[in-house]
């Protein structure tokens, strides 16, 4: 066997192999794509649900009730809070940026 015999079994070995992988992400990629959509959906479905849910339970459903026909509390929205000044903002998201020391205002 020559150099270009083993050459061109090792590009075969490689091609096949590649056929494999190629078909076998298929699959995996229809129901990623599938997931990413559901997700998407689902999130957007979010705000409105827990309006829904909140005019139910004032309109006099308990918790109890909501629960036992399938409604579950909403997920609370994470809140963000903006300070006044734009250094804490920062240092919020640069852990190692240093804050300089203020001095008392009656100092």
């Amino acid at each position: 066997m020559d150099a270009h015999e083993i050459l061109k079994k090792a590009q075969d070995l490689q091609a096949a192999k590649q056929a494999a992988k190629q078909a076998a992400i298929g699959p995996l990629a229809e129901l990623l794509a599938t997931r990413i959509r559901l997700q998407s959906e689902f999130t957007e479905t979010e705000v409105p649900y827990g309006k829904a849910y909140a005019v139910a339970a004032a309109a006099g459903w308990s918790p109890a009730e909501l629960t036992e026909i399938g409604a579950t509390e909403p997920t609370p929205r994470s809140r963000t809070r903006r300070s006044k000044s734009g250094v804490k903002a920062a240092a919020a998201t640069d852990p190692d940026m240093e804050i300089p020391a203020q001095t008392p205002v009656n100092a």
